[in-house]
């Protein structure tokens, strides 16, 4: 069956019995495939509404089942209808300019013959795929194809890792350098984006491992992926506790230098308070202020204050060290 127009396609490839692929014009897209052991690749883009029509016709699809695979999800997990597993799990949105760790939905429809993955925004796990295959890579079957793709996640994951272990041991240089004024929006960020990766990471590990519970028949590569995912989750947990730390540190640092500045601002305020309290009162416009027909009045009025203000330093200095 020949469809010369396929709704939302991003890229199709056709593998031959070796597990070879090739890239396909939209009007050589046929399914089922006419050479035996051949079978198909599809990339979709679900944003365009006409490809869950097209899905039911050309491959059998029931419309809920169609709905269900190309729908906006609300949760990552793998489930199964008739043959076919399906599911929405975590990716990394593809920029033009840069790759980034901006979450963004993978859909996926997996049979004997086929692999139809899809997405609302651009994925970077579908491009890197669609280069490997460039490059040669060959892939056996379509789970083997799909399990290549989910490893291709956990790549992106363990690069984040190093990427931002790297810049917390630079904040914490900076932290016990104490040049660390700058650093408490420098962690945060940091904070953040382990928090949201760490977070994307454990749904999907769980809808992998609720899928392997409820007996779903996932190709093997899921298992290896549920476990690199598992040794990752320790580490990100790890650096969510390091992270967590320097914030706290940077916050008792800022705490003590706060305390040290109000402490000197208390003690200015309280040496030259006497002061102006004698200021004060030698400028009253009263009768019978002291000096006032003296030539070396205001000395021994400047005098007073600086008696007053030696006397408040030497109590400081005396509570400071008792």
């Amino acid at each position: 069956m020949t469809a010369p127009a396929v709704p939302g396609l991003i890229c199709a490839f056709g593998f031959d019995c070796l597990g070879r692929g090739r890239r396909l014009a939209e009007d050589k897209i046929a399914y089922p495939p006419a050479g035996d052991g051949e079978w198909l690749w599809l990339h979709l883009n679900f944003a365009d509404w006409r490809c869950r029509r097209w899905l039911s016709e050309t491959f059998g699809f029931p419309a809920e089942l169609a709905n269900r695979i190309c729908d906006a999800p609300v949760h990552q997990h793998v489930s199964a209808w008739e043959g076919v597993l399906f599911g929405h799990l975590a990716d990394f949105r593809r920029e033009f300019d840069a790759d980034s760790t901006e979450f963004a939905w993978l859909h996926f429809a997996l049979g004997g013959r086929f692999l139809i993955t899809g997405r609302a925004k651009a994925v970077q796990s579908a491009e890197r795929l669609r280069q490997v295959i460039g490059a040669g890579l060959s892939f056996a079957n379509p789970a083997g194809l799909l399990s290549h793709l989910l490893s291709l996640y956990t790549d992106v994951l363990d690069t984040a890792l190093h990427r931002l272990s790297d810049e917390l041991e630079i904040i914490e240089d900076h932290v016990l350098d104490e040049h660390h004024r700058g650093e408490r929006k420098r962690l945060m960020l940091t904070r953040r984006e382990i928090a949201q990766l760490h977070r994307h990471m454990r749904a999907m590990r769980r809808a992998l491992q609720t899928a392997e519970r409820a007996s779903i028949p996932t190709p093997g590569g899921f298992a290896l992926t549920a476990a690199r995912l598992s040794n990752l989750d320790q580490d990100f947990a790890d650096m969510e506790a390091r992270a967590r730390f320097f914030h706290d540190e940077i916050d008792a640092k800022l705490t003590a230098e706060t305390n040290r500045q109000l402490f000197t601002l208390s003690a200015l305020t309280a040496a030259f308070l006497p002061p102006a309290l004698v200021a004060g009162m030698f400028g009253m416009n009263v009768e019978g202020i002291p000096f006032t027909g003296s030539p070396w009045g205001f000395w021994a009025a400047a005098g007073l204050c600086a008696l007053s203000s030696g006397a408040v330093v030497l109590y400081l200095g005396l509570m400071d060290r008792s």
